[in-house]
């Protein structure tokens, strides 16, 4: 079979782009022909589908800001992204193609293109963009379903791109259209890799007969514990690895840690928050706590197999997270908020589940976890053997291949 992977990033971004590259590497093993849609960045990896990539956009930098408001119709809809994947259909001829994180770089141009030559289309939906104009079902600091019922307007009436009102326009505009044009209604399957977000989309008025789930998968690491590349830090530790940014929860670790002052906590990311949490880290003299940066992807392995107890404090409704199933797959356990989708992983790993934002509980758990190591441990073995059982790349890519023969027929 010839599968068409489409994401903005060819390149490890973040959980999306790993899954990305992880499943075109899984597809191949399997026989099938991988072919990719992406756009141009000095980062991606080497492809020989380049050519056909979008030209690079940026919206996150200030300056990236002003082109998004100067080129506001493409946001929304790239007429580039539509020509390229045309010319890649008529050169390729793909059987399926199998949408990711596509907005605002490729946006959702590509998929009438897709239909009008007979290519179906399957997608996963890796957060809630769908029916959340800025992603998350998160805006300033807390939980938000505002725009429920496809009340998108909400989005610029609150500003919920972080205040932005131009931007929160856009997402808003961004959002009627695509609802208008029901440009999403000709995707045959969509793919929600946890409990939760299926849940939540099924509410949203999404038929179940083309909601499908299907956890993700992650491959075993190659690190084991050790101190070759992690030299500074302590034998053992609490961790932390993610983006640091308000919807994950992070200010309530270091709350919790404050608590538990005698307990080291690694912080692994890099983000928005970076500069505030070590400025509150030293301010409230907090030496137990190591910012180690960002981490390239082999010394980042090694940390999380030394850890005693991976969390993940998120304040907003995560999906379906990496990091959970890093962590188990290096025989160490977690502790998570009840957001989204964490508490369905913490239930079949073996996990802790603590309320959202409730820093006290938080520093239990830490504490619980510290004091009894035999017990994280036997928690840490339990989750790798139910990450194999529950979130094997064999049977998910079995179950996919399945999901791409329902969209074709």
């Amino acid at each position: 079979m010839v599968v068409l992977q489409i994401n903005k990033f060819f390149y490890e971004k973040g959980g999306a782009e790993r899954y990305f590259l992880l499943l075109s590497d899984a597809l191949r093993e399997r026989g099938h022909d991988v072919i990719h849609f992406s756009m141009l960045h000095p980062e991606n990896r080497p492809s020989p589908y380049e050519d056909y990539f979008v030209s690079r956009k940026d919206y996150e930098t200030p300056g990236g800001l002003m082109q998004t408001m100067r080129h506001g119709t493409s946001f929304v809809r790239s007429r580039e992204a539509a020509v390229k994947i045309r010319r890649l259909i008529r050169d390729h001829r793909p059987d399926v193609a199998h949408l990711h994180n596509i907005y605002h770089q490729i946006t959702p141009s590509i998929i009438p293109e897709l239909s009008a030559a007979g290519v179906p289309v399957v997608m996963t939906l890796h957060d809630y963009k769908l029916i959340c104009p800025n992603y998350g079902l998160f805006a300033h600091d807390h939980y938000c379903y505002r725009c429920r019922g496809g009340r998108f307007y909400q989005a610029a009436l609150t500003r919920c791109d972080g205040g932005a009102l131009g931007r929160s326009l856009l997402l808003a505009a961004e959002a009627h259209w695509q609802r208008w044009t029901k440009v999403y209604d000709r995707v045959r399957r969509f793919v929600a890799p946890s409990r939760y977000l299926h849940r939540i989309f099924v509410e949203a008025g999404f038929g179940t007969e083309r909601l499908v789930y299907l956890p993700g998968f992650v491959p075993q690491p190659e690190a084991r514990r050790g101190t070759s590349m992690t030299g500074g830090l302590p034998e053992s530790y609490v961790l932390y690895f993610g983006r640091l940014s308000a919807e994950k929860g992070i200010e309530t670790l270091l709350d919790a840690a404050a608590m538990c002052s005698k307990i080291p906590l690694v912080v692994c990311g890099g983000g928005p928050l970076e500069k505030a949490l070590r400025e509150k880290a030293e301010s409230m003299r907090m030496a137990s706590v190591h910012f180690t940066g960002y981490l390239d992807k082999p010394v980042l392995d090694q940390v999380v197999a030394n850890a005693r107890v991976v969390v993940l404090p998120s304040a907003s409704p995560e999906n379906a997270p990496f990091t959970v199933l890093e962590a188990a797959a290096a025989g160490v356990p977690a502790i998570v908020s009840d957001m989204g989708g964490l508490p369905e992983m913490a239930e079949i790993l073996g996990g802790w589940v603590f309320r959202s934002g409730d820093a006290t509980a938080l520093a239990g758990l830490i504490r619980e976890a510290w004091s009894h190591p035999a017990q994280a441990r036997d928690r840490g073995r339990a989750a790798r053997v139910a990450l194999a059982e529950h979130f094997d790349r064999d049977r998910h890519v079995t179950a996919l291949e399945r999901i791409y023969q329902e969209a074709r027929g």
